[in-house]
């Protein structure tokens, strides 16, 4: 994933968001090419892995695996009008996609075992439920059903994250932004954009004022001494 530096995801951002758990795409390479399954996972923090569970039958779990494996995470994402910026009728702007992903990479390992695909099914399901929802069932029927699926393990080698959001825009384009998708109701890219881009544009600008007023000065200088 090509990430510039002012799109990179703060770190404290990228381990509070596997912190919890979620949804994503789970790439593996096989013989005949990579192939993907949207499943949830959640992270493991003694293991550091991500877990997850796949259907048996899945090519993903019968196919040998021949290279490191990769998990995309979508965490926010959104069209962005140029109609949104603030500085639209100064400068007109093309539309664009802010949005924030995260990619981990590291070695998958399939757990066959029944006891396995359960603990982790059960895990994941007492991440989102305050009391056990899986009681009612039974452990003789939750045993039967857990050995149509098997348990999918991802070791952390390497994290990745990525925060296009307008970090690059005149921060009253970023207010403005920001003031339409709260007004959408996506509040989290709203929270983004005024806690993470708006001071980062704030302090780029600054900058960019500061070597323009300097490089100014220089020029008035010169223009004196000649």
């Amino acid at each position: 994933m090509y990430v510039p530096r002012h799109f990179e995801l703060p770190e404290d951002y990228v381990a509070a968001f596997l912190d919890r758990p979620h949804a994503g795409n789970l790439v593996t390479v096989h013989a005949d090419g990579p192939q993907a399954t949207f499943v949830p996972f959640y992270r493991d923090p003694e293991r550091n892995i991500l877990v997850t569970h796949l259907v048996r039958n899945n090519p993903q779990a019968r196919e040998p695996i021949t290279a490191p494996g990769m998990v995309i995470f979508d965490d926010v994402g959104a069209y962005v009008s140029p109609r949104w910026y603030a500085t639209n009728d100064v400068k007109p702007n093309v539309p664009t996609w802010d949005y924030i992903t995260v990619h981990v990479w590291g070695p998958v390992r399939i757990d066959p075992r029944p006891e396995a695909a359960l603990a982790a099914a059960r895990r994941l399901t007492d991440l989102y439920e305050s009391d056990d929802v899986l009681a009612p069932i039974g452990e003789d029927k939750l045993t039967r059903m857990s050995r149509a699926i098997v348990a999918a393990e991802v070791g952390i080698e390497r994290i990745q994250g990525k925060a296009k959001m307008s970090q690059n825009r005149h921060p009253d384009d970023i207010r403005s932004l920001a003031a339409e998708l709260a007004r959408q109701g996506q509040q989290a890219m709203a929270d983004f954009l005024l806690t993470v881009s708006l001071p980062y544009a704030e302090q780029r600008f600054a900058t960019l004022a500061r070597l323009e007023d300097m490089h100014a000065l220089r020029t008035n200088l010169s223009d004196r001494r000649d």
